[in-house]
């Protein structure tokens, strides 16, 4: 491959900076010094990319790719908890004669509301899912991109309004659990 393809240039300055460490860590067919350059283009000095090449190679920890997998499937099965204990404590709330049920129930409805921000926000949120893939939306995710060929993948209507919703109802269960976990210990 040639450093002077504009092409590629071009491709890779759309690239993330953690792929693009990740590709001189694995040692890419693409020649170091085109890495080099896009990285520096970035602000980043050649000592700051040897820094950043050497701590991958060095890092007992797992890759990213792996990390957010692991995050997201302990985010959906938490998730999946916190509803049950947050239907539970809502259940309790409605036939509890308790003395701030009516506050507690107007907080829940702001809780909610809050929730699906947090779960738009969740919706869009960016991240390195696999190797060669950018993914959009945490915990499940709305679409991909591969970054080695630059094509994008997103999922038809339905499937993205399931997705959404999970997404939503994952932000509205974060937001939601403090309250009913305060009523559940004041009751």
């Amino acid at each position: 491959m040639q450093v002077s393809d504009p092409k590629v240039i071009e491709h890779l300055r759309d690239l993330p900076i953690a792929y693009l460490l990740d590709l001189l860590t694995d040692g890419a067919e693409i020649e170091e010094l085109l890495l080099y350059r896009v990285l520096q283009e970035r602000g980043m000095t050649p000592e700051e990319i040897d820094h950043g090449v050497k701590a991958r190679r060095n890092s007992r920890l797992p890759k990213p790719q792996t990390l957010w997998a692991i995050a997201r499937w302990f985010t959906l099965l938490s998730a999946l908890i916190v509803t049950f204990f947050n239907l539970t404590a809502m259940y309790l709330l409605f036939y509890s004669e308790h003395i701030f049920k009516a506050p507690i129930i107007f907080c829940a409805i702001g809780c909610v509301i809050f929730g699906f921000l947090i779960g738009y926000k969740l919706t869009c949120h960016i991240y390195l899912g696999g190797k060669t893939a950018l993914h959009c939306g945490f915990p499940v995710a709305m679409g991909f991109v591969d970054l080695e060929t630059g094509s994008e993948q997103i999922f038809e209507k339905l499937a993205m309004l399931a997705r959404m919703s999970v997404n939503a109802m994952v932000g509205v269960n974060l937001s939601l659990f403090p309250l009913m976990f305060l009523f559940v210990m004041m009751s």
